[in-house]
């Protein structure tokens, strides 16, 4: 069933200078073990490093994120504050935003495009192949909306659609979104 199967791409990630990979990662391996999971960290350009706090896999179920999600995303939200804002809950508020993207790929094996929904929580990110997604609407559409924060797969991309300014829309990925998945976009 896919409620269990390990599709969901997740994390939280932090970038920080180089310098100060060491000292914030003690920082936050207590949320890390609170969590379960990983800390890693990777040299970016630019004296920036990305810590990540992640599955050891990289992935959860549909289920776990269900069971963790306001655990999680508090997580996030308790870095930004007492990490960033030193425990300033109104700054933490005011910076503490929710994003949701598209991005498509084409699959190395079978040279077949696939599109991906991902949504961020501050430092939380998730993403997940729509495809899978959409199988799981299919078998279970309420247990999928509790996870997806009460929407539809195509509530949501056609709301990403709706939000965006005439010059920033993308016709061409919502034509293609039309097309390999029958959504009604407009």
């Amino acid at each position: 069933m896919l409620k269990d199967e390990e599709w969901i791409n997740i994390g939280l990630a932090i970038t920080v200078p180089t310098a100060k990979v060491e000292e914030l990662a003690k920082l936050l391996t207590p949320y890390a073990h609170e969590l379960g999971w990983a800390l890693s960290s990777q040299d970016g350009e630019e004296d920036k490093s990305q810590i990540s706090i992640a599955p050891q896999n990289g992935r959860i179920s549909p289920e776990e994120l269900k069971a963790n999600l306001e655990k999680i995303a508090g997580i996030s939200f308790g870095i930004l504050k007492d990490i960033v804002h030193l425990g300033d809950r109104d700054k933490a508020l005011a910076e503490h935003m929710q994003g949701f993207s598209i991005t498509s790929a084409i699959l190395p094996d079978t040279k077949k495009e696939v599109f991906f929904l991902g949504h961020t929580v501050g430092f939380l990110w998730f993403n997940y192949e729509l495809s899978k997604r959409l199988a799981l609407e299919k078998e279970d559409l309420e247990f999928s909306k509790s996870v997806f924060l009460g929407h539809t797969a195509q509530e949501e991309t056609k709301s990403f659609f709706a939000n965006k300014k005439p010059e920033e829309s993308d016709t061409l990925v919502k034509e293609h979104l039309e097309k390999m998945y029958g959504f009604k976009l407009d």
